[in-house]
């Protein structure tokens, strides 16, 4: 979509100059994206990049900051995040539907946002619902821009080519646990390598579907003796001739934003078993 001028001028501003960091990827889910920042639209330049996404997937901070409720006639159920580095960035075209289907009812304080109004959130916390509000009615998305020092729009590509995808979305320091689905394709005696296609986030939480990525798993002492680990004779993770599709579920810990990207380390299975 284009600049929503008016919207932005109106907006607060963070003053700030310094640069942007490396981000949190602002979606929970399965998606597509490429390089449309500055593309021609009916409305004018398109000032962002749109991230093709599943209806209401999990949007969350791409760091750590402030957030501002907004709408508007083209951009619908809008959001803006004032980092902490003094970047802010706009999430347009949010949810607005109160059922399963396209019925653009909802008014976008009560179904387009998931923390109040002006909440400080940290990086991975979920922020809002994706949707296709405003002029993206009937082609669900998130379109996402990036602007240092809250001043002009600068093409988000880049940012987001280098972003750590999440495996979940939470606040850093509340209590969590994961399923974990996808494919068993290294075992050792410490750890498991996982490749992941769907999560599930407990408490609450349903099942998504995320971008394929291998996350390395400690292994529980209980769990060691699990059929599908049984035979792992080497400590460090050996790679399996055959993938085994698996569910797994991780010991109850506190979110950090090593934990919600999966990083070695920061996640623990308790259970592993052949999913059939």
């Amino acid at each position: 979509m284009a600049v929503i001028a008016a919207v932005f001028l109106v907006a607060p501003a963070l003053g700030s100059e310094a640069g942007v960091p490396k981000l949190v990827f602002p979606l929970v889910a399965k998606t597509t994206w490429w390089d449309n920042y500055g593309d021609p639209r009916p409305n004018g330049r398109h000032a962002g990049i749109d991230i093709m996404t599943p209806w209401r997937s999990p949007v969350v901070a791409v760091e750590a900051g402030r957030v501002k409720y907004w709408d508007s006639g083209l951009g619908g159920c809008m959001l803006y995040l004032y980092g902490r580095s003094g970047t802010m960035y706009m999430y347009i075209h949010l949810n607005n539907d109160v059922t399963a289907k396209n019925d653009n009812r909802g008014r976008c304080h009560e179904v387009a946002f998931a923390v109040p109004d002006g909440a400080k959130v940290t990086a991975g916390e979920q922020v809002a619902w994706s949707g296709d509000s405003g002029d993206a009615d009937g082609n669900p998305h998130l379109h996402f821009e990036v602007h240092p020092g809250g001043g002009a729009d600068t093409n988000p590509y880049p940012y987001l080519l280098k972003a750590s995808h999440p495996l979940f979305a939470a606040k850093v320091g509340s209590q969590f646990s994961l399923g974990l689905r996808g494919s068993l394709v290294a075992v050792g005696v410490d750890a498991v390598h996982l490749e992941v296609e769907r999560v599930r986030h407990y408490p609450g939480g349903r099942w998504l579907e995320v971008d394929k990525r291998v996350v390395e798993l400690a292994v529980a002492p209980e769990a060691r003796a699990i059929p599908v680990l049984a035979g792992a004779g080497a400590l460090e993770p050996r790679q399996l001739r055959k993938p085994v599709a698996v569910t797994a579920f991780t010991l109850r810990s506190k979110a950090t934003t090593e934990a919600m990207i999966g990083a070695a380390g920061t996640l623990t299975a308790t259970r592993v078993s052949p999913t059939r």
